[in-house]
């Protein structure tokens, strides 16, 4: 039972973010570099969690959102998006792993990285949060 609730949870918790960081996608892109046009990202996700419940919740081709367990690291994902896709976004959570364990995103677009590997780290609860920020297209 605690394990489902887990699950529920942190799927509740995924989602959350995902709302949160559409949300600040109006706001625009901090980024001063200028960006490939590619609208091709690429997910990599590194480290040594060793944890039993992964969960990225990200952005399709076509501009929904869905969840998908992560079984093991390192994961990768590529998604070449829609052109009426304007905006997408990533959030990893993972729960049952050992405090200071530590997974890192890196994310691409077009095959060049996109600001600098994102970093969470298992904290007392065995858990962990990652969010990606919001590329616009």
């Amino acid at each position: 039972m605690a394990s489902t609730f887990n699950i529920i949870a942190m799927r509740t918790l995924t989602l959350v973010f995902i709302t949160a960081l559409t949300i600040f996608a109006s706001c625009g892109n901090e980024e001063n570099e200028p960006q490939p046009t590619s609208r091709t990202l690429r997910y990599e996700l590194t480290g040594n969690f060793s944890g039993s419940n992964m969960i990225a919740a990200y952005t399709t081709a076509s501009g929904v959102t869905v969840t998908e367990q992560i079984t093991s690291l390192p994961w990768n994902k590529e998604i070449t998006f829609d052109t009426n896709v304007t905006g997408a976004n990533l959030v990893i959570s993972g729960a049952g792993g050992i405090v200071g364990q530590q997974a890192t995103l890196v994310i691409r677009k077009g095959g060049s990285q996109v600001g600098t590997p994102i970093t969470a780290t298992v904290d007392a609860g065995g858990a962990f949060t990652l969010s990606s920020p919001v590329i616009l297209f």
